[in-house]
């Protein structure tokens, strides 16, 4: 956290990519179980945080319906028995509903700078993030993870460096839940490879390796409903990257390259948030 002023703080909060997504099966509770590598960006949403006597108040350059901040806001209150008021200012800058996890991202680094401004240990924001979000667990951490269960199981590795990225967004947000209803049984467990192995393959710069293994489930669904995507795909494929890929259920689209060559470059996770 960087004190930008007196009494406010300053966070990052940055986009992710799917460098490897499979839904494996589907749990008792309703969830998908899911399988992926999940990797941090240099593409950001910042907020500035001030503590005030009580409650929340969420000022923002975008309109956002159910505001994520203010559930992990109410479930920290609640889990640690803190009691403080905060007014935040949010600066969107990541596409909302473009599969980047913006909004998961906003809830992780806010968990994660509540973290550390009030001493409270991993163990319990790791319980708070899975109250708040299947995806909020992993940006509590940021960087290169594999991830499983519902979103909410995370094993952070080490950054995968050397590579860069161009996004793409279309113009228009595609819902989660939806793309997750037209999944079908027999499209679990269709990737070509495990996300351990493309973690491996991005270490070793073994790049026919990381074409082979790079994969979404949701990207041919993606592609049959929304056309427009494919168009943005076929367009950043032209510049012949290493991979070309719908990240999440979409609507963005990633073009990976080795080197500096793109836009975004792959963060680390410490220091992001805090």
């Amino acid at each position: 956290m960087v004190e930008a002023s007196l009494g406010s703080f300053e966070i990052l909060s940055p986009a992710k990519l799917n460098l490897y997504f499979d839904v494996i099966g589907k749990r008792e509770d309703g969830y998908h179980e899911i399988v992926g590598l999940f990797q941090t960006i240099s593409m950001f949403d910042r907020m500035w945080v001030t503590f005030t006597k009580e409650g929340i108040i969420i000022e923002s350059n975008v309109y956002i319906e159910n505001n994520i901040i203010e559930m992990t806001y109410s479930v920290f209150k609640k889990t640690t028995g803190k009691d403080f008021g905060v007014k935040v200012k949010l600066e969107k800058r990541i596409p909302i509903g473009a599969g980047l996890g913006g909004g998961s991202s906003n809830a992780g680094a806010f968990l994660r700078f509540l973290g550390r401004y009030f001493d409270i240990p991993e163990d319990e924001l790791l319980f708070i993030a899975k109250n708040v979000g299947s995806d909020v667990p992993f940006f509590l951490y940021g960087g290169t993870a594999i991830v499983r269960g519902r979103g909410d199981i995370v094993e952070p590795l080490k950054t995968i460096e050397g590579y860069s990225v161009d996004v793409a967004f279309p113009g228009f947000s595609i819902s989660t839940a939806s793309m997750y209803d037209l999944l079908k049984e027999e499209d679990w467990k269709k990737g070509m490879g495990d996300p351990c192995e493309l973690y491996e393959a991005f270490l070793k710069r073994d790049i026919p390796r990381i074409k082979e293994l790079s994969y979404n489930v949701f990207q041919n669904l993606v592609f049959q409903r929304y056309p427009d995507v494919k168009e943005t795909y076929e367009l950043l494929r032209s510049r012949d990257p290493i991979v070309t890929m719908v990240t999440g259920t979409g609507s963005s689209v990633f073009a990976l390259f080795e080197g500096d060559i793109g836009t975004y470059r792959f963060t680390g996770g410490e220091g992001y948030g805090s």
